[in-house]
């Protein structure tokens, strides 16, 4: 229960690691506000938690947009008296987008995926530090990519953003850490992926060190070190999370 009575913003809360994310916060007590764009999937995960001792509550934002941050932040304060915990979890491509090199990559598409991998977490950062600076603590962490440090062919854009966030969350940490803000970020590695081709996913396992694919409940544990009073001492790291991949600069 280090989480009771604390309230949570996982942003791509519904899904995925984001949403493994959700269910470990609740199960030890927080408020989670479940962030993402679709209602009907937001509701889901909601009732995936109504046997915890935390709860869901939905927070339906687009997080590239600066208006529905704000209001999506405002509610949050309004009506749960302030922001604990920020997970900046979003990230990936928007719709529309596709993954290409840097010669085939349209300025359009990089747009794209910088506005979901570093001006969403910048957005949903900017918006929650009044709240945790008011009452001098809180907790931001930031979910990256083993392609931030190592790159990725045909996935420069993605890269880039991701690169950003860790520079991010850096440079964040310095501005707040006096004001008992803690920000910290992982660096997530060989994750679940869905509809990757076997033998993609069976070279992945071999470059890694413990052989195999990340629960999406691993990512989450150390998701939930870092906003906890253990992880205290920690201010603008990334941690690999990744079973040894990020020694592996074959992507």
């Amino acid at each position: 229960m280090r989480f009771e009575n604390k309230v949570a913003i996982i942003t791509g809360g519904a899904g995925g690691i984001g949403r493994a994310t959700a269910h470990r916060f609740a199960s030890e007590g927080a408020t989670v506000v479940i962030n993402d764009v679709d209602d009907e999937r937001i509701a889901d995960a909601i009732a995936s938690l109504r046997d915890l001792p935390g709860r869901g509550v939905a927070g339906r934002a687009d997080v590239t947009s600066e208006d529905e941050v704000g209001a999506l932040v405002d509610a949050v304060v309004r009506d749960h008296g302030g922001v604990d915990i920020l997970i900046n979890n979003a990230g990936g491509m928007l719709p529309g987008s596709k993954w290409s090199t840097v010669a085939d990559c349209s300025l359009a598409d990089w747009n794209s995926f910088l506005a979901l991998n570093l001006t969403g977490p910048f957005l949903m950062a900017r918006a929650v530090l009044p709240s945790m600076m008011a009452r001098g603590r809180g907790h931001i962490v930031s979910v990256s990519s083993i392609s931030a440090v190592n790159g990725q062919i045909a996935g420069s854009a993605y890269a880039a953003g991701k690169a950003g966030l860790t520079a991010l969350t850096a440079s964040l940490a310095k501005e707040v850490a006096a004001k008992g803000i803690n920000v910290n970020g992982i660096i997530i590695g060989n994750a679940p992926f869905p509809n990757r081709d076997p033998e993609r996913q069976a070279l992945l396992d071999s470059w890694v060190h413990v052989g195999r694919v990340g629960e999406r409940s691993e990512f989450a544990a150390v998701i939930a070190f870092l906003c906890s009073e253990d992880a205290s001492y920690l201010s603008g790291t990334m941690v690999p999370v990744d079973g040894g991949f990020h020694r592996f600069n074959l992507l």
